[in-house]
């Protein structure tokens, strides 16, 4: 007879406290932890702000037809209406309707004003290629480069064109011997004027990034321009003249004080003028993550205003009767955001030189009324300025990378901050470290925020930012931006070329560090074209993650799954067309294969990135040497049950559509012709109508995406209709 001893039941004390919770109790723990966790929200809730405008607007731009601006203002006036209501009203219940309806409000606020700026903006844009014709205007900005000049000009007279038909302005490329007009002049010259610049279905709209500058038409000028002297000017034009030409000549002198590419990227980093740096240098610096050195970004308005803060403020400080009697912290400030008003003038204004302004002004202003001076309120205020004067910043990469950068940063540091403690060290080996650690984890921060935009717009993202950067920023912090300030300071008296060779020198040898880490194995990472929804999903769970306080905050880390499986399933297109009718391109093993090399080429750069192949070392490769052509066109296999066809003549069109599933005509195709055709036809009136095409394939399936059906019929979409 065998005995069996029980063994006793051991649990630790989380378990049985757990487990003799009942479920009421459960309910009502996570009740008031929820509860909890909104009241810290609340408490922070005004930095949400943008997120609603930025909805607002993103919802109007993503809109497929021109809304009735009078529904949405009508909108806007009753939620104003709710809004004083709530806030008046003393009932408990009705106060808690005061953020969803101040949450819409802000979102209606967002859309009305990317209505309002629309609709203000408005101009005409050409539908189609007019040729060479005689333009007349007044030359707005100049860009001086290797390859020539590009000028913007306000336009008065196109040959042969209605007034009422005309666009507002022109972007012209001249390639010819160098001339003397100066902006604020009244030129008449020859051009080619084509409509703005195409797009590829999903990929970057140009035509609306034109529109919102009021340029409508683009080309390339034949003849010189000739000024007429006797042209009349406001007082506006002669203001903007004079800032143009002061950031020309300003342009102008630093490129001929220190030659080379060195003092190519400072004058360009002074003026925002960028047509002399090289493709090399542009190139290495965006494959290291030092991209960032060519914008007028945070970084360049925050070390040349912090600067001139602490100079003058050191300055003051020495001498004692002023240091003990006046603010002197106050006056350094004001003097910082003057400096950097001027700078913001000089650099030309650009997205990404507004909101640096702006949040140094805060930033100063902060400290003038002895307020917190880096935050994210004061960053919550800078994107609701932007947002509702220049709403359709919300799409350019330029807006999006730095306030993404500029978020995660101050929201990592402030979360660090309450929880770090104090080094109370203050050595040389002590603070060297602290800035190494801070320059890295800068870095890190700043390249994680901004991957996501990088991969989505342009399909690569450097690898070796980190190294880059560490070797790069002490240089821009310690030796370039400080010598082109004094630079700036000498040049009124003639004595600034040896400081503007010295900080080119600088440049010269990040140029050296970018190059050498761009040459290493895997340097760069290059993607498909990202669906817009894994961008959108990232967006939301960095916004979560770096406004929020509460544990929950960390749901936001799912935004990362979620926008991998959207990138995971997302199809490589097998085959483009472009906007013009006249080209084709298939995607191969590694390369792209187009029916002509010499047309289209901004469009078959814009294919190789949505095909994940790297524009730069890509092969562009001709339908005839993977295909069988003849004179009259090429057959190709997309996929072993899918055949294509492109037709250049109307004689072999029948033979085509019987054997092939897709028939590409490269000319317009009359109606009968169409309606005996069996193959999926895409003539050049196709294009013409639809835009750019994109053809995906799976197995039997084919499915086709044309730019106009994801654009929708929009004022900025009007010549591609």
């Amino acid at each position: 007879m065998t005995v069996e001893t029980a063994r006793p039941q051991i649990q630790r004390p989380i378990v049985r406290a757990v487990s003799g919770i009942s479920v009421a109790r459960w309910r009502f723990l996570i009740s008031q932890t929820a509860l909890s966790w909104a009241r810290t929200e609340l408490r922070r809730i005004s930095i949400w702000s943008p997120v609603a405008i930025a909805i607002g607007a993103g919802a109007y731009f993503g809109l497929k037809q021109e809304p009735q601006w009078h529904i949405a203002l009508s909108g806007l006036a009753i939620l104003i209406l709710v809004a004083v209501f709530v806030t008046r009203a003393s009932s408990s219940r009705i106060a808690l309707l005061k953020i969803p309806v101040f949450t819409a409000l802000l979102m209606v606020l967002g859309f009305v004003a990317a209505d309002w700026r629309t609709e203000r903006v408005f101009a005409p844009q050409l539908s189609r290629d007019l040729g060479i014709r005689e333009i007349s205007g007044r030359l707005e900005t100049l860009e001086v480069g290797d390859n020539g000049r590009r000028i913007v000009i306000a336009l008065d007279h196109i040959e042969g064109i209605p007034p009422a038909q005309q666009p507002a302005k022109a972007r012209i490329t001249w390639r010819g011997k160098a001339f003397d007009t100066l902006p604020g002049d009244h030129i008449t010259l020859r051009a080619g004027l084509l409509p703005p610049p195409p797009v590829t279905p999903g990929g970057f709209d140009f035509a609306r990034q034109l529109y919102f500058y009021r340029i409508g038409a683009v080309g390339y000028a034949v003849t010189p321009p000739m000024v007429d002297g006797d042209a009349p000017r406001t007082i506006g034009q002669h203001l903007a003249a004079k800032i143009e030409i002061m950031r020309v000549e300003m342009f102008t002198r630093i490129v001929t004080k220190a030659p080379g590419e060195g003092g190519a990227i400072i004058a360009a980093i002074v003026t925002g003028k960028r047509d002399a740096i090289s493709e090399r240098a542009e190139n290495v610096l965006r494959d290291t993550g030092l991209a960032h050195l060519l914008a007028i970004s945070g970084l360049h308005m925050g070390l040349a205003t912090g600067l001139v803060f602490f100079v003058v403020r050191g300055a003051l400080a020495g001498i004692g009767p002023i240091a003990l009697r006046y603010p002197i912290k106050k006056w350094a400030a004001v003097t910082a955001l003057l400096s950097g008003a001027f700078y913001l003038v000089l650099s030309g204004g650009g997205w990404s030189a507004r909101r640096a302004f702006i949040m140094a002004a805060i930033m100063f202003i902060a400290i003038l009324v002895d307020r917190r001076a880096l935050s994210l309120r004061n960053v919550s205020v800078a994107a609701m300025i932007i947002l509702l004067t220049t709403p359709e910043a919300l799409f350019h990469p330029g807006f999006q990378m730095s306030f993404a950068a500029v978020t995660g940063l101050i929201a990592t540091y402030e979360w660090l901050a309450s929880r770090a403690t104090p080094d109370q060290r203050f050595g040389f080996i002590a603070r060297l470290r602290r800035y190494l650690i801070a320059l890295a984890a800068t870095d890190i921060i700043a390249a994680i925020a901004t991957a996501p935009y990088a991969l989505y717009h342009f399909n690569r993202v450097a690898l070796y930012s980190l190294p880059a950067n560490m070797a790069a920023m002490p240089l821009m912090g310690f030796w370039i931006v400080p010598t082109a300030l004094v630079a700036l300071l000498l040049s009124p008296v003639g004595l600034d070329g040896w400081a503007w060779r010295l900080s080119a020198w600088g440049m010269e040898i990040v140029l050296g560090i970018a190059s050498e880490v761009a040459s290493w194995r895997g340097a760069v990472s290059v993607t498909p074209q990202w669906p817009l929804g894994a961008m959108l999903a990232l967006t939301f769970g960095g916004v979560w993650l770096c406004l929020a306080r509460a544990p929950w905050r960390l749901a936001g880390l799912l935004a990362i799954p979620i926008a991998s499986i959207m990138v995971g399933v997302a199809k490589i297109p097998a085959m483009f067309i472009a906007p013009s009718g006249l080209n084709a391109g298939i995607v191969t093993d590694g390369e792209i294969a187009v029916y002509k090399t010499r047309k289209d080429r901004f469009a078959i750069g814009r294919w190789k990135e949505a095909a994940g192949l790297d524009p730069l070392s890509a092969k562009t490769s001709v339908l005839k040497e993977h295909y069988p052509c003849d004179e009259w066109g090429c057959v190709a296999n997309l996929s072993p049950d899918v055949t294509v066809a492109f037709v250049t003549h109307k004689d072999s069109l029948p033979e085509d559509c019987a054997r092939a599933d897709i028939v590409v005509a490269f000319y317009p195709v009359r109606h009968k012709d169409k309606e005996g055709c069996k193959a999926r036809l895409i003539d050049r009136r196709s294009v013409w109508r639809s835009g750019a095409h994109t053809i995906f394939v799976d197995g039997e399936k084919v499915r086709l995406k044309t730019a106009n059906e994801i654009r929708g019929q929009r004022p900025w979409t009007t010549a591609a209709q």
